[in-house]
């Protein structure tokens, strides 16, 4: 059964493959996507850009940022199959949820028609940070924009530590998933007693993933 949200907070959900997932849990922490990684090469280049002084200007803002900044990515529901086929390793993988303090977690506006913007203000930011092309709003995404601090040493990636602005609340393992309770269970750890685990399956009557209210049955 999945836990009501805290007040003040968003649920959403984070979509990963089967193995970093479970670490992710083991070490309270999700990896930070870098800003020149990202899979939608028009994500902070969505304004209209008619003039060439205007789109020097942007691609050095762009590569600043990314030096400095990544992102977390989330989902404002677990439901749909294309979210677990594209990011959650064809279903195999799982979702984490989280109650994000509101203050910090912006929704994507999709856009058919890049917007025309003249002047560089609060605006124009808004749009470079959270617009993107229409065909991409069945994912709902929201976003969290972090700094760029200390890498890990023994990968080079950056990571976000769970926090008071971002608790775990829910894991929902994938239709398709071999992780089992006891898998769950250990990588939890004392975490367990605070957060919600549901086995996902595919439903019956519609293109949806469902909760199986059977559990875990192969454990």
């Amino acid at each position: 059964m999945t836990s009501e949200p805290m007040p003040n907070t968003v649920r959403a959900y984070h979509f990963v493959p089967a193995c970093y997932g479970l670490d992710d849990l083991r070490h309270r922490r999700l990896k930070i996507a870098r800003l020149d990684d990202l899979n939608d090469p028009f994500d902070l280049w969505a304004v209209a850009q008619p003039d060439s002084r205007l789109r020097k200007a942007l691609r050095e803002s762009k590569a600043e940022m990314a030096r400095r900044f990544g992102m977390l990515c989330f989902i404002l529901s677990w439901q749909n199959p294309l979210l677990w086929s594209h990011y959650a390793e064809r279903h195999q993988g799982i979702a984490l949820g989280f109650d994000i303090n509101a203050a910090r977690i912006k929704n994507i506006n999709y856009v058919e028609e890049r917007p025309i913007l003249r002047a560089v203000d609060e605006e124009f930011v808004h749009h470079l940070l959270y617009t993107k092309y229409i065909d991409w709003r069945y994912e709902q995404e929201a976003r969290v924009f972090t700094s760029l601090e200390d890498a890990d040493p023994a990968s080079g990636l950056y990571f976000a530590e769970f926090h008071d602005n971002c608790v775990l609340r829910e894991v929902i393992v994938g239709p398709l998933s071999r992780v089992t309770a006891s898998e769950l269970k250990d990588a939890l750890g004392d975490h367990q007693g605070q957060v919600t685990s549901t086995k996902a399956r595919l439903a019956f009557n519609s293109f949806k993933v469902v909760e199986n209210k059977l559990g875990f049955q192969s454990d």
